[in-house]
């Protein structure tokens, strides 16, 4: 907390494509969103996964925030005559009970899921897409679309802002890593930083990893931990494939539903 007798601190106000990076989802609100283009990055696993599926031929990813919201979308959207149906996503790590796929990147091949519809929801992912729906745009970002997502939205006149998911109630470093590559190629394309040091720390994050090796820092991640500690290693590397898809899926609110952009 700042001293309350500060004076108002200068103006710093970026007026030319303005770039924002949020370290967790509860450090912005949704009305600071309202009329820039989103980012929501749960590189562990949510849109690795999602970039996935809709990499796979998936039509469309319905994400809910409760199982029980998952199960009575399913079973409303059976009955209108489109596409096939799948439940996919986990709590805790695992797939819930009654659920055709978790949130496995591996495990949503074209051959499971192409030309179907999937219900969505996961423990930190689903509830960021929806934190941002008052955003002109929300697309989905993580360590496999690094290069997809920051080309859609390199001239874009709009505020970016680059929303971390974070784990729970904490930070997480498998989101920050992504987060800081698309600062780094935004930057250089022209994009200004905010004020804010977020963006100048993701960016020193993923330069770090880089170094490092960006699997071990992945790995050595909030996300990353968890997962191998549950015996899924196997997802941390794969979310961990940089450029590994050349697709940027975007969550269109009205229609409660994630597209491929």
């Amino acid at each position: 907390m700042a001293a309350p007798d500060l004076p108002p601190p200068p103006p710093h106000v970026i007026t030319e494509r303005p770039l924002a990076v949020h370290l967790h989802v509860k450090l912005v609100s949704p009305e600071a969103l309202v009329g820039g283009v989103v980012i929501v990055i749960d590189a562990i696993r949510a849109s690795a996964t999602i970039a996935q599926a809709i990499a796979s031929g998936a039509t469309r990813l319905f994400p809910t925030l409760s199982i029980d919201d998952a199960l009575r979308l399913r079973d409303t959207l059976a009955g209108d005559g489109g596409e096939p149906i799948l439940l996919g996503g986990e709590r805790g790590g695992v797939m819930p009970p009654g659920f055709d796929l978790d949130n496995s990147p591996a495990k949503y091949t074209s051959e499971r899921v192409r030309g179907k519809r999937i219900v969505f929801s996961t423990t930190n992912g689903t509830a960021a897409l929806l934190h941002a729906r008052l955003a002109a745009r929300v697309l989905v970002g993580s360590m496999v679309n690094v290069g997809a997502v920051s080309r859609e939205v390199m001239s874009d006149p709009r505020p970016v802002h680059i929303l971390c998911c974070g784990t729970r109630d904490e930070i997480s470093q498998d989101d920050i890593l992504p987060a800081g590559a698309m600062v780094e190629l935004l930057a250089a394309g022209g994009r200004q930083i905010v004020s804010d040091d977020s963006a100048r720390l993701a960016r020193l994050a993923w330069r770090g990893a880089q170094q490092m090796g960006v699997g071990q820092a992945m790995a050595e991640s909030r996300g990353g931990r968890n997962l191998h500690r549950i015996g899924l290693a196997g997802d941390v590397a794969d979310c961990s494939r940089v450029d590994a898809l050349d697709v940027v899926p975007e969550f269109v609110p009205s229609r409660g539903e994630i597209v491929r952009a």
